[in-house]
């Protein structure tokens, strides 16, 4: 098996480290996967975290580590699409920390102090702007730049949905009328799942927890025995592969 020296890992909170509410640095599947290995763990995930803030941190990392490709593995852990990176000028940063964040909690919860945009600006930007097809394009454009870029680079990586699946995300919301399914053809032809873990049992992370209680902390979230199990699960998956 090839000798990894450098796990990163992103996604939400089920991939992320919260003493608080969630579970320790060293407990989540990246820092046993890691351990497994003897490999260093980069954790670049956080609680509420979006498509758009994974892509980004992702390449803030391997632009500043270039000589580390050969022997790094990346683990993506895909959230839900609908979520929403911004800027925020007040914060001077990102801003995507919210559960949910935007929609529909957003527009639920007045958090304009941190951020600088009232709750009745943030209706207003939503019924005028937000669209499940463009949701949909938006993540198909950033799976694509991320997937293209570990093929040129040669970087191995493993994705898998962490939270609703994505390939089921067209059907559930999005309208076909605007054109012709060509979305989905897109998705379905320029998306690829060679590397795409896949549990032959559950659709997601939150499938395998919700299906299995004592998987799971007081709500959906992942405790210490189930990123164990999800551990093993993407070891045996890339072991298999031949890596």
């Amino acid at each position: 098996m090839k000798g990894y020296k450098h796990i990163v890992v992103s996604g939400c909170s089920f991939t992320a480290p919260n003493p608080k509410c969630l579970i320790n640095s060293g407990e989540t599947y990246g820092d046993l996967i890691s351990d497994y290995l003897g490999a260093k763990c980069y954790n670049l995930a956080v609680g509420g975290g979006s498509l758009s803030s994974m892509n980004r941190k992702v390449f803030e990392w391997c632009g500043k580590n270039m000589n580390k490709f050969e022997d790094t593995l990346i683990i993506l852990g895909v959230t839900n699409i609908d979520r929403v990176e911004f800027w925020s000028n007040k914060k001077d940063g990102w801003f995507d920390d919210k559960p949910d964040w935007p929609f529909p909690q957003i527009l639920q919860v007045d958090i304009s102090d941190e951020i600088g945009w009232s709750l009745k600006e943030r209706k207003k930007y939503f019924i005028k702007f937000y669209n499940e097809n463009a949701v949909f394009i938006t993540a198909i454009n950033i799976l694509v730049g991320l997937q293209s870029f570990f093929k040129l680079n040669n970087i191995d990586h493993i994705f898998f949905d962490a939270m609703y699946p994505i390939d089921e995300y067209w059907e559930t919301w999005c309208d076909d009328k605007y054109d012709l399914r060509g979305y989905k053809l897109l998705f379905d032809n320029l998306v690829s799942y060679e590397n795409w873990y896949k549990h032959p049992e559950y659709k997601s992370m939150i499938d395998f927890t919700q299906k299995n209680p004592e998987m799971r902390l007081k709500d959906d979230h992942p405790n210490k025995k189930a990123h164990k199990y999800w551990a093993d699960s993407l070891i045996k998956y890339f072991e298999g592969k031949g890596r």
